[in-house]
């Protein structure tokens, strides 16, 4: 009897000793194989959860605000609202000085816009427009304020999906078409030729469900440039939209293709551009993603004060990590024979 009682602390004693290397081990291998799935931008490091400086959007972007997106209608403007740490509650609404529409005035038909569409360089981004849309003859005053809005040298982000590309199609003209059955699996790749504001986002971008709006690469104008994309769809892409002076006279400015500009000037009618940028994510799920960055991004490739953030902390060489002393599945040399449990045993000298 006292050899049993002896034999049950030793036993517990042994039980903890392997389950401390079994730590060990999952300690020091599992934890390198997490780093290097995946690049560094891929990841959620130990510096991205310290403390920094709190975001805010570039002083020259307005966000578009409608009458649904302020009465909390829609779920997508109000995700992209919070995603730019925009508004204030003021009279049971979201109010901030860079909203654009939530006056009781048509957007595009107030004089504010007016103001800032024949000016340059400024970003107005357009929520998914999932139950309003702005309805205007393309061919009259405020369709051609649209477009003299983004040829004065401005940005017009869009994000969402049909609506988006439907809008772009109406009031500049093109063609563009969805991919067949609008639906691509993706995963959309960034082409090595995006913004330099761009150049730090995700690498993939995902399709979540049927989130994300693909277009037809062939569909697209002259001057687009796919930003992320597969070889036949681009859910993300930028198009260079230029304008220049009428022949007749008194006529209003006229849409000329961007290679078209320097004969355009050669004819006395320089061209002026500027950018018309497509998301096709529609915002929908109030959580965290990778759309985020690209939607952040865009608003910054006309701020001044547009800085490159701060390279990454290295990650660890392998070569750094200490070798575990015991493993769960280690084989223990024989010290009588020498066999160290690989191979056929060996013979031992005298």
């Amino acid at each position: 009897s006292i050899n049993m009682a002896r034999a049950v602390p030793y036993g517990l004693v042994a039980a903890i000793a392997a389950a401390a290397c079994i730590a060990v081990l999952a300690v020091v291998f599992v934890r390198p194989q997490n780093q290097l799935q995946g690049d560094a931008d891929e990841l959620l490091l130990k510096v991205h959860l310290q403390a920094h400086e709190p975001y805010s959007p570039p002083s020259n972007m307005y966000l578009w605000w409608g009458p649904e997106t302020n009465h909390r209608f829609v779920g997508s403007g109000e995700r992209i609202r919070q995603l730019f740490h925009m508004g204030n509650i003021e009279g049971g609404e979201w109010r901030d000085p860079m909203f654009l529409g939530n006056n009781g005035v048509e957007t595009f038909a107030s004089q504010r816009f007016r103001r800032i569409s024949e000016a340059c360089c400024s970003t107005i981004v357009i929520p998914p427009m999932e139950w309003e849309f702005p309805v205007f003859n393309t061919h009259k005053i405020i369709g051609q304020r649209i477009r003299n809005f983004v040829a004065n040298g401005n940005t017009l982000v869009l994000t969402g999906g049909i609506a988006a590309l439907e809008f772009i199609n109406s009031y500049f003209f093109y063609n563009i078409e969805l991919v067949d059955g609008n639906y691509s699996p993706g995963p959309f790749r960034r082409l090595n030729s995006v913004p330099k504001q761009m150049s730090f986002d995700p690498k993939v971008l995902p399709q979540k469900g049927v989130s994300v709006t693909a277009v037809k690469k062939a569909t697209l104008p002259s001057g687009a440039e796919v930003l992320w994309g597969t070889p036949r769809s681009s859910p993300v892409f930028l198009i260079k939209f230029c304008e220049a002076q009428s022949p007749d006279e008194g006529m209003p400015p006229v849409k000329v293709l961007p290679r078209d500009c320097p004969l355009a000037a050669q004819d006395g009618r320089p061209c002026s551009c500027g950018s018309i940028v497509y998301i096709g994510y529609n915002w929908n799920e109030p959580y965290p993603s990778r759309w985020d960055k690209v939607l952040l991004s865009s608003v910054e490739l006309l701020n001044p004060c547009w800085a490159p953030p701060p390279p990454l902390p290295p990650l660890e060489p392998c070569s750094d990590v200490p070798k575990p002393k015991c493993a769960a599945n280690s084989i223990p040399s024989c010290p009588s024979t020498g066999w160290s449990g690989q191979g056929a045993k060996r013979a031992v000298g005298p």
